[in-house]
């Protein structure tokens, strides 16, 4: 008999649309194939609950583990029912997926014989009163996050591992150009996200070259019915939440990130984009060139510079039809560089060196 890893997620949420909850779905989906481990979640609550259910072992939900619900009470309330449910379970590792889960992993594993490990998803910025960084052991997610745990917030190299999010291939499919080009953006719709600057350059195209295009912007947020007012004469469709952004990237041809973040991750979006063959137009943000190169796996523009990006769009549509090498690129590098089973092995093999 095998004896199973037995690990413990902690999460804010699971919901429909949100990057992380798409990592941990990824991850799950593959991971549970696997008889040599055994994952159980406890979140805080959200939209896409059952969807986990059938991931893993179970699904745990309490509020007060919810970093909006934040309180000295609910910290207390949290650490309680953390406290019960390791002891009950014997989890060998809690993975935590932000960093007010992690304080309170951290504080019951010096009560409770169990290790702790912390995904990083993006630099967070320095302030409130918890470490944003407890564990002792970090997944970073691209290169910049790796180097701010060790060179800002001094943690040992060895405890630190690079392991990129894994994207699952979709099916090959035979892109069709009809009448338009179908482009895209995808994203909350906050300020960080960029999606003015989107907007800003569309109404920059030339008017042959803006009747070529079919726009699209997907996803919702507080920045919503002011972008709605932006393009209220750019016939821009706003096409709200979507569930599995796949089924639209397998009909768009271009994608575009206009993100001005400092902080995040490398946006999973992008990777779901080259590999359903859409060209990426990405703005430098931080982190970008982990990744992404000017010219050969995307056309890139500079952060908060819509005239920029306005003459990459034009360039790229007018251009389309000898964008077929840079598009082919992106796809190969996204799936060399986000393979799906390459991060759970990599994984895997971390949580049996952390227990060794």
């Amino acid at each position: 008999m095998i004896n199973k890893l037995k690990i413990l997620i902690l999460t804010n949420e699971l919901l429909t649309t949100c990057g992380v909850s798409k990592h941990l779905l990824y991850f799950l989906s593959e991971a549970k194939k696997r008889d040599d481990i055994e994952f159980t979640i406890l979140c805080g609550g959200g939209d896409a609950i059952d969807v986990y259910k059938d991931l893993c072992k179970e699904v745990f939900v309490n509020p007060a583990v919810k970093h909006e619900n934040r309180s000295i009470a609910n910290f207390i309330k949290a650490f309680l029912f953390l406290f019960k449910l390791v002891t009950k379970n014997k989890f060998q590792i809690i993975h935590s997926h932000n960093h007010y889960a992690d304080n309170i992993a951290k504080l019951v594993s010096y009560f409770v014989k169990v290790k702790t490990l912390q995904s990083v998803h993006g630099i967070i910025e320095p302030i409130g009163r918890l470490n944003h960084y407890p564990s002792k052991y970090f997944i970073a997610v691209n290169e910049h996050v790796y180097n701010y745990l060790i060179k800002q917030k001094n943690k040992q190299s060895k405890n630190v591992k690079l392991i990129r999010s894994g994207v699952p291939v979709p099916k090959d499919s035979m892109k069709t150009i009809n009448q338009k080009l179908k482009i895209i953006s995808a994203g909350r719709l906050i300020s960080e996200k960029g999606f003015n600057i989107f907007i800003e350059a569309i109404s920059k195209l030339k008017k042959d070259t803006f009747d070529k295009v079919e726009f699209l912007i997907a996803g919702k947020g507080y920045y919503e019915s002011e972008l709605k007012k932006l393009t209220a004469k750019l016939n821009v469709n706003f096409i709200g939440e979507v569930n599995d952004l796949n089924t639209q990237l397998i009909t768009t041809n271009i994608f575009v990130i206009a993100s001005r973040s400092q902080s995040e991750g490398f946006p999973m979006t992008i990777i779901e984009a080259a590999l359903n063959k859409n060209l990426i137009l990405s703005s430098n943000f931080l982190g970008f060139d982990s990744i992404l190169i000017d010219k050969v796996n995307a056309l890139i523009f500079n952060v908060n510079d819509s005239n920029d990006l306005a003459n990459k769009l034009e360039f790229a549509i007018e251009n389309f039809k000898d964008m077929n090498e840079i598009i082919e690129r992106s796809y190969q590098d996204a799936r060399d560089e986000f393979s799906l089973d390459k991060m759970i092995n990599e994984t895997i093999s971390f949580y049996k060196e952390i227990l060794r």
